[in-house]
């Protein structure tokens, strides 16, 4: 059977010449359809990827005639690397539905298909090219301006995963620190957090135990870490990422209060690569953030610096510093 071209991929006459061929030569015929069958299922994983980068998309950059071009981009790609096997799907398939043709006794694991090959670096690019995109390796996150922030008392999340030990990103703190998978207590809570708040504090001007308080109520004393396929997201203080973030993001739903009504959104947070990442972000957040200029200097008086990091918008709950207070006088019995 004549092997059909990629050409086209709303082509149907390709199906016709798929179908007229079957009675020739089936075992021709089982190749394109198997090919064809890797096709749909490579479209498929464009469209999951794209699916779960739209929560980082920016209104400017995105466009519902934008993602008409980019689906049609992402089938006609997916049409012709089915053509070249890149996925081994169609060697599968055929091997494994080859009939009478196919001695069982010489049958091979799919993973000796197709000789094995490096991995190479794959990137999804938006049909914009000024847009940033959506690389498949993981990224490291670097320092840059932060957005709001929204209390864990509003989010969902899921226990956290264990991960490397925690890394400085400023000053070298004990290296022994290791980052637990879960913790018991909040007073383990409390004193693995307390060397990072300590260091925060001192950078702010502030008391540790009111970080180490406003950590805890955001992530629930550590077990409601926001997470993601690769593990934690270590981010103690739910800082939101915005499109000027270039490091490490995760998406997740949180509940934000719009004139006192709690509204469920989907957002974008930032993921650090250790709690020690997070705490240097939340100092980097309020000393290069304008909005809190006026907070920086009541930074010795606890209650007035959370009160008025509150009222800058740092948190939509109307209760939010109320909340951080409560749970500094727990931490404070536990230091």
């Amino acid at each position: 059977m004549k092997q059909i071209e990629p050409g086209f991929i709303h082509d149907l006459s390709n199906l016709d010449r798929l179908r007229a061929g079957i009675n020739n030569d089936k075992q021709g015929s089982l190749r394109e359809a198997a090919t064809q069958f890797e096709s749909i299922f490579t479209q498929m994983l464009f469209k999951s990827m794209r699916e779960a980068n739209s929560a980082f998309e920016s209104d400017l950059m995105s466009s519902n005639n934008g993602k008409f071009y980019q689906q049609m981009h992402d089938e006609q790609l997916s049409s012709q690397l089915s053509t070249t096997g890149s996925l081994g799907l169609a060697d599968m398939i055929v091997k494994q539905l080859g009939g009478e043709q196919q001695d069982l006794s010489q049958h091979q694991p799919t993973t000796e298909l197709r000789p094995q090959q490096q991995p190479q670096p794959f990137t999804i690019r938006p049909i914009n090219t000024d847009a940033p995109a959506l690389a498949l390796a993981t990224a490291t996150a670097t320092t840059s301006p932060l957005v709001e922030s929204a209390s864990l008392a509003q989010l969902e999340a899921v226990p956290i995963a264990a991960k490397s030990s925690a890394t400085n990103a400023v000053e070298a703190l004990p290296a022994a620190i290791a980052k637990p998978t879960s913790f018991a207590s909040a007073a383990e809570f409390v004193d693995h957090m307390k060397p990072y708040a300590q260091q925060a504090a001192r950078a702010l001007g502030t008391d540790p135990a009111l970080l180490i308080a406003q950590a805890a109520l955001e992530t629930g004393w550590g077990k409601k870490v926001i997470n993601n396929a690769l593990g934690s997201s270590n981010n103690l203080f739910n800082i939101k990422a915005d499109p000027r973030w270039q490091g490490q993001k995760v998406a997740t739903k949180t509940l934000e209060f719009h004139d006192g009504i709690a509204v469920q959104e989907q957002a974008a947070f930032r993921a650090y690569d250790s709690y020690q990442h997070s705490f240097d972000d939340f100092v980097n957040f309020l000393q290069h953030n304008p909005r809190y200029s006026k907070a920086l200097t009541h930074s010795t008086q606890p209650q007035q610096f959370i009160r008025e990091i509150h009222q800058a918008g740092y948190a939509t709950d109307p209760n939010y510093s109320n909340k951080v207070l409560a749970v500094m006088k727990k931490v404070q019995s536990l230091l």
